[in-house]
């Protein structure tokens, strides 16, 4: 199955390399206000939100500070895989029912084992859509 067929952030992927890495994935639904993960929680996965959307915030004193949200055909938490971070810095919720594809961490070193140069195109799609999003933001 290809789990990122159509997904237009992976369509520089070729069709073998969307099915090379859609052996590694799973999907995980969400109910709405369901928490994916918590700031601080071990880097566990790597999540495509696939419908609907997340919000990431930070709990502080004066309650949650909204710091982006996540739609669909986006990345959650590509940061963890680039610069190695293995804590969370923010926290996720579900804001509608939602569904994501999810590649676990010991899946994610298992498929680049196998495809390292997968892993360089995977982060150099991600660097360029961080970087443009950069440049919509300014």
């Amino acid at each position: 199955m290809d789990y990122f067929k159509g997904i237009s952030l992976f369509s520089e992927l070729t069709n073998e390399e969307r099915e090379k890495i859609s052996c590694f994935c799973q999907i995980r639904d969400l109910s709405e206000w369901e928490i994916l993960f918590k700031e601080w929680d071990e880097w566990t996965a790597m999540y495509v939100l696939v419908d609907w959307a997340v919000e990431v915030y930070k709990d502080s004193i004066d309650g949650r500070v909204l710091l982006w949200e996540i739609h669909s055909e986006d990345v959650l938490w590509e940061m963890a895989l680039i610069w190695n971070s293995h804590k969370r810095m923010a926290s996720a919720v579900a804001i509608k029912d939602s569904r994501l594809i999810t590649i676990l961490s010991f899946s994610i070193d298992e498929l680049f084992k196998k495809y390292p140069d997968l892993l360089n195109k995977i982060k150099t799609i991600i660097l360029e859509r961080e970087r443009i999003n950069e440049i919509t933001l300014n």
